[in-house]
């Protein structure tokens, strides 16, 4: 990215929509809680899967049985509604790379396919420790860094879902409109992420905004409660630190429904 960047960012319109934001908030309830229905928005809503579940994919933690995930490679992990990738060609996207920081040309891989776990992102050191092909996912910030697993442009696949089917199919619920930051254990992927525009569903329809939202659960939890996958894909960048330093990743999704989760709100 270069100077280009002005063209692709109008200050108007992202001041415009902090603004909508803002008087959105103003005017809303404190958001209830318990075990509910959400629907998450898309874009930087998929920075769920991101923290949650795919640096429980990376061989840093799989390599040392760390992960929840390390022996179940083939195996069902999520709704069969999912399949999610880590991109690293795509044109242009800020989590891409021509050639890893280990001298491999980067790739597509296909992490889960329709809910079954089909791949991890493999560094040449975690595949002498595991077996299992390098995927070109070896990064760093810098050469005072060793390379590690890594993510890249990490997303869940959109799917064919319509919004409007999954706010009706919800008698009580919350819609994430737009998710914060939030925390995570490694390893478990337990997991609680803000919700800085969030809406009460009741009855099948969106009735006012809710403020004080938070999401609770772990990410392999997450996944299998997916059921439905909308068709508005959309990326978010940022940026990610871990054992070899901070990288440039993107994380994304379509709008999605999770059946049950716990959200922190007012009792």
């Amino acid at each position: 990215l270069g100077w280009e960047i002005k063209e692709q960012v109008d200050p108007k319109k992202t001041g415009d929509e902090a603004a909508r934001q803002a008087l959105v908030n103003l005017r809303a309830k404190a958001c209830p809680s318990g075990r509910m229905p959400v629907v998450i928005g898309n874009g930087f809503g998929g920075v769920i899967f991101h923290e949650a579940c795919g640096h429980l994919l990376e061989t840093t933690s799989v390599a040392k049985k760390a992960s929840v995930f390390h022996d179940k490679m083939g195996e069902m992990i999520a709704n069969e509604a999912v399949s999610a990738v880590d991109d690293g060609t795509m044109a242009n996207e800020w989590g891409s790379i021509n050639i890893d920081d280990e001298g491999m040309q980067t790739q597509n891989t296909q992490l889960i396919k329709d809910g079954r776990l089909t791949s991890f992102l493999v560094d040449r050191l975690g595949a002498e420790q595991t077996g299992f092909e390098r995927t070109g996912s070896g990064r760093r910030e810098s050469y005072k860094y060793a390379p590690a697993s890594r993510m890249r442009n990490t997303f869940i696949e959109a799917g064919d879902a319509e919004f409007d089917d999954m706010i009706s199919s919800i008698d009580r619920g919350i819609y994430a409109a737009q998710m914060g930051g939030g925390s995570v254990q490694p390893g478990t992927g337990e997991f609680n992420f803000a919700v800085t525009e969030g809406y009460y569903i009741e009855n099948g329809k969106i009735q006012y905004p809710v403020k004080a939202a938070t999401l609770i659960s772990t990410g392999p939890a997450v996944l299998k409660e997916i059921s439905m996958v909308g068709k508005d894909f959309s990326l978010a960048c940022g940026m990610c630190g871990s054992v070899s330093g901070a990288v440039p990743t993107s994380v994304g999704q379509a709008t999605l429904k999770v059946d049950e989760i716990l959200v922190g709100g007012q009792a």
